[in-house]
């Protein structure tokens, strides 16, 4: 099998995270009109390589690679040469290198399957925002099917983290409305989007043009300014990160009336609630209401029958339900940033979650779904007041079941990674700034006793990533480096667009 590449380029460094090896492969179906590689355009030509050989030549720089370095490919479009790519991924992670493509989108999707998944990070272009200027900007209609590419990313198995490019031309995007038009795209992969680059125009490309006899259609158009264009990229990150908090507080906002729900529900008798509160009151946390309390418990709580699959609670719901599991089994989860799903906990007959969330009244933070069909007992805070807060039997209960996920927290965290680098940073700085912040005319100023590597251990992850990180927020202008030992946070706001 053989590939056919336009260049290698062995230190690179603008090409996806850390240092990397470049691979430029031949073919690109597009022809945009900043084109600088017109030379890669057609798939003839270039040099003749076997994926062995790519892995050799990796293996001659992987020394400079570090922890965060690795190959990229790049292009022409190298999505074009679907069965070259992907074994030369399937060497290269077998080996354990880190990967990346850089790409548009447009090749033949029976192999997306087959080559995503083995791809750490996608460095995104997006080449314009509507259906005409695609297609004035690169020859093509192919602004549907690059929607498509995006908006199944995932259902190809892609797992790794997006880096979200557009270049950016003096009189056609560099404005508000275009950077706005650019978050917009973005929506159905925002999760995995770990950064924003704009990327100026310029004219440094124009030289092989002439030097082929193509006709170079941006002739006189002048290089973009680069403060300009940096401007304009925080704005476009800020967008993105208000987009970000605006979609989770519509998502709380549309939480629908639990009541209702649970009391739509609601089809037992009257005798069966009666039964089935006798024989939950053997449970700890029901033994202590006193007789008397008996009728109005029973009638203040609601028992549901839950079908398979169906959801109990979802991340954001208020605190105003505690849920016991009456019969049946129920599992408690997180989505993580990478779209994943991550269990915590199997519940079962007699268990019970959201005591805690009742009494410090804060928002659940996970998912309850019923793995089987269930009858779930839902306990209103009104209830749960006026007839078990005073209770120190059932207030251990909850402290003892709430210790005992704390325990399984702490392991969970030791093992568990998202992809996402901006998330996991801003989160960092939000926890410290809660912790040690201490607030003065420049900002929140933190104050570390933590080097570099001891904060990406902290954080999960590496060294040459946290520092990386800090250093785009610092080009944000969402923070302030004094040394290696003080950050003064400047935009709160923004860093709690990327989590809360």
């Amino acid at each position: 099998m053989k590939g056919y590449l336009q260049s290698i380029e062995t230190m690179g460094l603008l090409d996806g995270p850390g240092t990397r090896t470049v691979f430029f492969l031949q073919g690109c179906p597009l022809r945009c009109a900043y084109c600088h590689n017109p030379d890669a355009i057609a798939m003839s030509g270039g040099k003749s390589v076997s994926p062995e050989q790519v892995l050799e030549i990796a293996s001659r720089y992987r020394s400079y690679y570090g922890e965060e370095g690795g190959i990229t490919f790049s292009g022409g479009e190298p999505l074009l040469q679907g069965a070259f790519l992907h074994k030369s991924l399937e060497l290269l992670k077998q080996e354990g290198y880190n990967t990346c493509i850089d790409t548009c989108g447009i090749g033949n999707p029976s192999f997306f399957p087959k080559i995503l998944p083995l791809v750490d990070t996608l460095l995104v272009d997006v080449k314009a925002f509507d259906h005409e200027s695609f297609e004035n900007l690169t020859t093509i209609p192919g602004f549907e099917r690059y929607l498509t590419f995006l908006e199944s990313l995932e259902n190809y198995g892609f797992r790794g983290q997006i880096w979200a490019r557009h270049v950016m031309v003096p009189g056609y995007t560099d404005n508000e409305e275009a950077m706005k038009a650019f978050v917009e795209i973005l929506r159905p992969i925002r999760h995995r989007v770990d950064r924003i680059e704009i990327l100026p125009y310029h004219t440094s490309g124009v030289k092989k043009y002439r030097q082929l006899g193509i006709p170079y259609r941006l002739e006189g158009v002048e290089p973009m300014d680069k403060e300009r264009a940096k401007e304009l990229e925080i704005y476009a990150d800020k967008l993105f990160a208000d987009s970000l908090r605006q979609e989770r507080k519509k998502e709380r906002e549309n939480n629908v009336d639990k009541f209702k729900i649970l009391k739509d529900r609601e089809v037992i008798s009257k005798i069966e609630k009666a039964e089935m509160f006798s024989s939950l009151r053997e449970l700890p946390l029901l033994r202590e209401v006193a007789d008397e309390d008996v009728d109005g418990v029973l009638s203040e709580v609601i028992l549901s029958n839950i079908k398979a699959g169906d959801y109990i609670f979802r991340t954001g719901d208020a605190p105003d339900l505690m849920y016991l599991i009456y019969q049946g089994q129920m599992k408690i989860f997180y989505n993580t940033i990478d779209g994943e799903e991550q269990i915590f906990y199997i519940y079962r007959d007699g268990d019970f979650v959201g005591g805690l969330n009742l009494l410090v009244q804060a928002p659940y933070r996970y998912v309850g779904q019923a793995l089987t069909d269930c009858k779930v007992v839902a306990i209103p805070k009104s209830t749960f007041d006026k007839y078990f807060y005073d209770s120190s039997v059932i207030l251990r209960s909850v402290l003892t079941k709430s210790f005992e996920r704390i325990r399984w927290a702490e392991e969970l965290i030791q093992r568990l990674a998202t992809s996402n680098a901006s998330m996991k940073t801003a989160g960092l700085l939000l926890k410290l700034v809660k912790r040690i912040g201490v607030e003065t005319e420049e900002g929140i100023r933190l104050e570390l006793s933590m080097n570099r590597e001891e904060l990406g251990n902290y954080s999960g992850l590496r060294r040459e990533t946290i520092t990386r990180k800090l250093g785009e927020f610092k080009e944000l202008g969402y923070i302030e480096l004094v040394g290696n030992k003080v950050i003064i946070v400047k935009d709160l706001e923004a860093l709690e667009g990327y989590v809360l």
